[in-house]
């Protein structure tokens, strides 16, 4: 549904290009300026370390391993005879690129000066496999290694509190800019398991003051990981303002941001290529 929209939109706005040739009449002081973002984001993998289940985290492997009914579950999925144990914990965990979504709003000023806020969403996967020694149900048989999936989801918002400047250009419809400004990011984790064969463990300890046990009267909580970072950002690309009221604007962004994972909420860059869609003077008709 998004992607239709946008490319309605964008097709919206080119049938509209013939009927307006006065672009390099318009007048950009005091008006409001709405816009959808649509982008790629491309996230540090310093962050994806905190899902790699090592025993520095928060969220542990050995949580899985160490408890002995999810043990014996484990052993008999695997028919093991003796013991099963971790090899090899994640060693490349990284996020995948993301798709990212928001809304923008900017108020320009004289000389084409402005500032806008805009709020972008992503959910983000953090991925990679570890390695589990087997000894086999069957005598005088070498232990087996196994391969298997580990992996995080989690949502951020990043909230941008920018200064704008838009560059008259000989060609009216060709407007670079620039934006730089305060950047917040909001983070909270979705998710967070490994896989071993048919069966699947969380890594978040849900129980509190213990773990679980089968058939117990046991209280399980709501964990909230994450919480907000504050850092910068910093933008530039090209307005092409196809009429009076739309324009197209490709660019690229830079973020030097903090993200709120425990043991991992230092200053890192991340990036995103975007476009917007841009409708201008969009609250003239309450003003």
């Amino acid at each position: 549904m998004k992607y239709l929209i946008a490319v309605f939109l964008f097709f919206n706005t080119i049938s509209l290009i013939a009927q307006d040739n006065s672009l390099d009449k318009q007048d950009f002081v005091g008006r409001w300026d709405l816009g959808l973002n649509f982008g790629v984001y491309l996230p540090s993998n310093y962050h994806a370390k905190f899902y790699d289940g090592s025993e520095e985290n928060v969220n542990k492997i050995s949580y899985v391993f160490g408890n002995k009914y999810w043990y014996e579950d484990i052993k008999r999925e695997l028919n093991a005879s003796d013991t099963v144990f971790v090899r090899e914990l994640p060693t490349n965990m990284r996020y995948n690129a993301a798709f990212q979504v928001g809304i923008y709003l900017r108020r320009t000023f004289d000389n084409y000066l402005g500032f806008s806020l805009q709020f972008d969403y992503s959910k983000l996967t953090a991925a990679d496999v570890y390695t589990l020694e087997i000894d086999p149900n069957y005598i005088g048989s070498e232990p087996d290694i196994h391969i298997y999936n580990i992996w995080g989801v989690e949502e951020r918002v990043n909230i941008d509190l920018l200064f704008s400047k838009y560059f008259k250009t000989k060609n009216p419809i060709i407007i670079p800019f620039f934006e730089g400004g305060l950047n917040i990011t909001s983070t909270k984790v979705k998710e967070h398991k490994i896989k071993v064969e048919n069966l699947e463990y969380s890594l978040v300890n849900t129980y509190i003051n213990g773990s679980y046990v089968p058939g117990a009267a046991q209280n399980s909580y709501e964990i909230y990981q994450g919480g907000m970072g504050v850092g910068f950002s910093v933008a530039a690309g090209i307005k092409f303002q196809l009429s009076q009221q739309f324009s197209f604007d490709p660019g690229i962004r830079i973020y030097y941001q903090k993200i709120k994972l425990e043991g991992y909420d230092v200053m890192k860059p991340a990036f995103s290529i975007f476009f917007r869609l841009s409708l201008a003077d969009f609250f003239s008709s309450y003003e």
